[in-house]
């Protein structure tokens, strides 16, 4: 199988190793602009380098990985599916919500495969918290931090570069998308961009925060989810998940003691399952739709709803009230 690879900065050099590596592909076709990116792909193996998408599309690919800029996503991903090729696009799908609208359903008429790169849905630790949901009850609350160090890299928003990953992982988890949001956005170290966002989505009878920036010295990425009968708390990074049964449920406590005692006080379950780069397992499900195996797992309205629940964030941030979302 050829792939094709459109755009060759830090995560369009991370699809190419993975796609490189991968026993099914035959060839990578990597496209970049600027041939400095380029040459960091040399000691790469079965890689082929363009500077122009279209000497790249005369090798005729089986499939496309769109991973320019966000600004970019929607020119190279429509022209991309003018040539009816099976499409992962980098989340998010595209700069706005109208964008992605016409990119879904170009890519639905034609019936052509389009999958977003949200990465941490493939993150093992995730898809054994979603086999594991009943455990912890019916879901009431969810905390996310995803915190970086500074970049010079102009990647933007801190919810279209970051918060974007937990709104669609939380999503997914619940099996609900966000009905409203509120929050801020501030600019503390980055010349360009905000670089600290703080939400407060609400699911209905389910609320999420999420927390994200560039401007911490240490990288964090945590969920907590809290539910009627336990709380479950992952770590994206290390691929730890653990699972907190509450044993006394209706327990009435007799004195301040046994309730000070008690406080804490759980089953913990450690799921198991195999470690693995979120982005390699991303990969294999790409090339199993490309090849009808199986179908996208996140669908044209998952990911049109993660840019509109990030639009709402930006626009709550800068109104400063509570903003709808919606497509």
């Amino acid at each position: 199988m050829k792939v094709l690879i459109v755009g060759c900065g830090a995560m369009g050099r991370n699809h190419v190793r993975v796609y490189s590596e991968n026993h099914r592909v035959k060839q990578v076709l990597a496209v970049d602009a600027f041939q400095e990116s380029l040459n960091a792909l040399k000691d790469l193996k079965n890689t082929t380098t363009f500077t122009k998408l279209e000497d790249a599309l005369k090798e005729k690919p089986d499939c496309a990985i769109v991973a320019v800029p966000t600004a970019l996503h929607f020119e190279i991903a429509d022209k991309l599916l003018d040539e009816n090729i099976p499409l992962l696009v980098e989340k998010p799908i595209t700069e706005t919500l109208e964008q992605g609208k016409k990119l879904v359903a170009k890519a639905e008429k034609q019936k052509t495969v389009l999958l977003t790169g949200h990465v941490e849905r493939f993150n093992p630790a995730v898809q054994a918290l979603k086999k594991n949901m009943h455990l912890i009850g019916k879901p009431i609350y969810a905390s996310a931090h995803r915190f970086g160090v500074p970049t010079q890299r102009d990647v933007g928003s801190p919810f279209i570069d970051q918060a974007v990953h937990d709104i669609d992982v939380i999503s997914f988890l619940y099996g609900q998308t966000p009905k409203e949001v509120s929050a801020i956005e501030r600019r503390i170290s980055d010349e360009k961009s905000s670089d600290l966002c703080s939400a407060i989505f609400e699911f209905g009878e389910f609320t999420a925060t999420v927390e994200a920036n560039r401007v911490t010295p240490i990288k964090s990425r945590e969920l907590t989810i809290l539910g009627t009968k336990g709380a479950a708390k992952l770590n994206y990074i290390t691929q730890e998940l653990a699972i907190f049964i509450s044993e006394h449920g209706d327990y009435k406590f007799n004195t301040f003691d046994e309730v000070f005692q008690r406080i804490g006080h759980g089953t913990e379950i450690k799921p198991y399952f195999v470690k693995e780069e979120p982005l390699k397992v991303e990969a294999n499900h790409f090339l199993d739709c490309v090849e009808g195996k199986a179908v996208p797992m996140i669908s044209g309205r998952d990911a049109l709803y993660a840019v509109a629940a990030v639009q709402a964030g930006q626009q709550s941030a800068k109104s400063g009230k509570k903003e709808k979302i919606s497509i």
